[in-house]
């Protein structure tokens, strides 16, 4: 039986800050990222500091998120919102392979 590709459709990734709880913030799914922001993610590994890496993750974040801007987060705490964002993109694989029926 050949396979078939199924492009499955990305939930946003969601979050919220302790000190406010009502209001939800997102990032996309990395299948649905730009090309410009896919580089930027396969890139995170080459850097050589946690300074470097943590801008780049801060710039993203913000990028996607700017009403973060001003609400006083510590810089390890993008690194904590990236870690769950990546984790939650690892549990999905970005696509799935099914045998075809009509193979």
């Amino acid at each position: 039986m050949a396979e078939v590709f199924t492009l499955k459709k990305r939930q946003r990734f969601q979050f919220a800050l302790e000190e406010d709880p009502g209001k939800v913030y997102s990032l996309p799914p990395l299948s649905s990222l730009s090309f410009e922001d896919a580089q930027l993610m396969a890139k995170l590994g080459d850097e050589t500091t946690i300074v470097k890496q943590g801008e780049k993750i801060k710039k993203f974040i913000l990028g996607k998120c700017p009403e973060l801007e001003g609400k006083g987060l510590e810089d390890m705490e993008f690194y904590e919102i990236f870690n769950a964002y990546a984790m939650s993109e690892g549990k999905d694989k970005l696509g799935e392979s099914k045998a075809s029926p009509n193979s």
